[in-house]
């Protein structure tokens, strides 16, 4: 926002916040007049559409004296979307490693994720969309739905309405990424929405090549083993399942960088190999051993503090 500061320092002549506790801070005071103009709208019955959201985004702001400007844009451009989707992805699944024993609900998932990205996003990802939500809180929801299509997310009733928990194959994934943004403190970077000449794919390049290193059943286990205390036995009591799953995740990855599908023919194959593998080799009680050997706190404490907001 321009003359950010004449129009904070108006705000804070214009507002007298009494018996709040301490000081009362520019924070308090934009967050109270934030609240009556609320509800100002709820009581005059102001429909959401007396003025566009783009039309507002265009338009001149800026404070003298006593008056706040707002001078609409003579040529309005059509504005994006903020961040897609696909974008999104690589960091949801860095997030949901992280926090995969804490059973957050979706919308806490949702919510805690955001406060993650939130120095990357812009004021057009905080759009409201004609449902009345936010634009950022959908399309972290369709991330989350083509992550779980592609089986890098378990889909069960409990898993696809509740709360998202990352499969086998979310969790390779998700080391991967993780261990190479851990060199240089992007955990939570959001790539550029770049257009891939001549392909039609809806997974992020940084995920499709996750596994290319991936080159042996010792590799497999060693992907695993990466996010887990030392020598855990679960590699061993789950020996014979995880061969199984190995093999089968061959064809999973070559699904994933063909060419010649459509992304509904990609989703369908991945999908249908993901719930072969869960059905035929991976159980619940390998995912409970797993779970419990992941070394969260060590991971957790590689992660950068988030700068402060302005």
């Amino acid at each position: 926002m321009k003359d950010r500061d004449d129009i904070e320092a108006l705000i804070d002549r214009w507002v007298a916040a009494e018996n709040f506790g301490g000081k009362p801070t520019l924070d308090l005071k934009v967050a109270l007049l934030s609240l009556v103009l609320e509800q100002l709208k709820y009581e005059r019955q102001t429909a959401e559409d007396v003025v566009d959201f783009e039309t507002y985004f265009q338009s001149k702001i800026f404070a003298d004296t006593d008056k706040l400007i707002i001078a609409a844009p003579l040529n309005e451009k059509r504005l994006g979307a903020g961040k897609a989707p696909i974008q999104l992805q690589a960091a949801l699944l860095v997030f949901l490693l992280l926090h995969h024993r804490n059973d957050f609900p979706v919308l806490e998932i949702i919510k805690r994720f955001i406060g993650k990205v939130r120095p990357q996003l812009e004021f057009l990802d905080f759009k409201k969309t004609k449902t009345g939500v936010t634009r950022c809180f959908t399309n972290t929801r369709f991330a989350a739905l083509v992550l779980r299509d592609y089986g890098l997310l378990k889909f069960t009733h409990r898993e696809a309405y509740k709360t998202w928990e990352l499969s086998l194959t979310g969790f390779l994934v998700a080391a991967d990424i993780f261990h190479k943004r851990s060199k240089e403190n992007v955990h939570w970077n959001i790539p550029a929405n770049d257009k891939e000449k001549g392909v039609n794919f809806d997974l992020l390049p940084e995920i499709r090549a996750a596994c290319d290193e991936i080159n042996s059943y010792d590799a497999f286990v060693a992907r695993l083993a990466s996010i887990c205390k030392p020598d855990a036995e679960v590699f061993t009591s789950f020996k014979e399942p995880l061969e199984k799953a190995y093999f089968l995740l061959k064809d999973y990855w070559a699904i994933l960088k063909n060419t010649n599908l459509t992304q509904k023919d990609r989703r369908a194959a991945s999908l249908e190999l993901i719930q072969k593998l869960e059905r035929e080799t991976i159980s619940d009680e390998f995912y409970e051993e797993f779970s419990q050997c992941i070394q969260i706190n060590e991971l957790l404490a590689k992660i950068p503090q988030q700068p402060q907001q302005g």
